[in-house]
């Protein structure tokens, strides 16, 4: 069944009634996220809140991480949506969640390009923040296979290759940290987002995520995608500006890249030729080249 026929049966209103919300707003679909669908709502008592139905074939695995990372956040008080509620959706897992306020920060950039600088070291700032919180007993158990086991079964040679590089697994790492998933009032961070592929993990695999997703990740479409490609080198600038800040000199992620760009691949792969997401096959063979590039760049033999 794909995407379509999924959310063509799910009422959102009759399924937060099922979740104990029988009062809300009429529930706006929110479209982009790649692993889930996302509608916005609000209660009697002001309050905005987000349910995530969690659709991928993954998805048990994917809806338990989120969970645990969000209540991760909440303890060592990062921003983040709070858990209200754990249930199912016609059979899939579901969590209601408080609503972040404020936008992406990319939209922000969008619209005011001069604020790149000062919102990319924000960027940057927060991944570091997140790096000095210890990661909950959960993931540690799981680790380090559960993360470098995210790749194509083509990328066996990769997984090889991060598996030598002695990896910690004593940081919380996000594994999907980009400008649109940190949300901000334009000044402050108001909300870090979509924790499906959190870890117990070494600052290295994050960061090297980080890095490939701004420097290869499909932008989505709209007026000012030229202007963000453009943009890509000077954002990472900041990123690398801000992270250094607080945490000080960048760990040495490049014999990671090539790994980091395959979990980013399994990722696009799934979202090609769905229905309102944005990457394509044209995109998908660009990041192929691009992994090959950085695992010879390692001295991996492909």
């Amino acid at each position: 069944m794909d995407v379509a026929e999924i959310e063509a049966q799910i009422d959102p209103r009759q399924a937060l009634a099922g979740l104990g919300y029988d009062e809300t707003s009429e529930p706006q679909r929110v479209t982009g996220g790649w692993d889930t669908l996302l509608w916005r709502f609000g209660t009697p008592d002001g309050r905005e809140h987000s349910l995530r139905v969690f659709i991928l074939p993954t998805r048990q695995e994917i809806a338990w991480r989120e969970r645990i990372a969000l209540e991760t956040c909440a303890r060592a008080g990062l921003l983040a949506p709070r858990v209200e509620k754990v249930g199912e959706v016609e059979g899939l897992p579901a969590l209601v969640l408080s609503w972040c306020p404020g936008l992406p920060i990319l939209s922000f950039i969008e619209k005011k390009p001069w604020t790149l600088w000062r919102l990319g070291r924000l960027f940057g700032r927060t991944q570091a923040q997140l790096h000095a919180v210890t990661p909950p007993p959960e993931f540690v158990e799981k680790a380090p296979d559960d993360l470098l086991k995210r790749v194509p079964d083509d990328c066996a040679d990769l997984v090889a290759h991060a598996s030598s590089l002695k990896l910690s697994t004593s940081h919380f790492i996000h594994m999907d940290f980009h400008p649109i998933n940190l949300v901000s009032d334009g000044t402050t961070v108001t909300g870090i987002l979509d924790w499906s592929y959190a870890a117990a993990g070494d600052p290295r695999a994050d960061l090297a995520r980080t890095e490939i997703t701004l420097l290869a990740a499909p932008i989505p479409p709209g007026p000012f995608r030229p202007l963000l490609n453009l943009a890509r080198s000077l954002i990472l600038r900041a990123w690398r500006s801000g992270y250094e800040e607080l945490a000080g000199p960048m760990p040495d992620f490049r014999p990671l890249r090539a790994w980091a760009g395959a979990t980013l691949l399994t990722e696009a792969e799934l979202a090609v030729n769905r229905s309102g997401l944005w990457p394509t096959e044209e995109d998908v063979r660009k990041l192929r080249r691009m992994i090959d590039l950085w695992a010879r760049e390692a001295g991996i033999r492909r």
